[in-house]
């Protein structure tokens, strides 16, 4: 399974609802999470350009594009953005690929 990040931003109308009635999303967040097969890691609120920041584990990159397009259809958040994750040994194995796979890329010169 892969890890992603989501990020969000509430509508003035949800951010309304949730002052006039506190409610703790988490555990709607934790069962999307897991109606695909997945598991929640963490959920926080931020202040600054995202109000919602989802960390959680996904079979694959279909299931995180459901949730993330049930998130967006649901017209409580917008800007929702999603970002797989790589553990840092997945990224040492992808610089030890760089370093040894001869692709021909260059950086383009002026």
């Amino acid at each position: 399974m892969s890890y992603y990040l989501f990020k969000a931003s509430y509508t003035a109308a949800a951010m309304k609802t949730m002052v006039e009635q506190p409610q703790d999303r988490s555990k709607m967040i934790s069962s999307a999470c897991e109606a695909f097969g997945g598991k929640l890691h963490q959920m926080f609120m931020a202040f600054g350009d995202d109000d919602v920041i989802v960390i959680c584990e996904l079979p694959d990159d279909v299931s995180a594009a459901a949730i993330s397009a049930q998130i967006a259809a649901g017209g409580a958040c917008s800007n929702v953005s999603t970002t797989q994750l790589l553990s840092m040994s997945d990224w040492v194995r992808a610089c030890e690929k760089a370093r040894d796979v001869s692709s021909g890329y260059t950086a383009p010169k002026a």
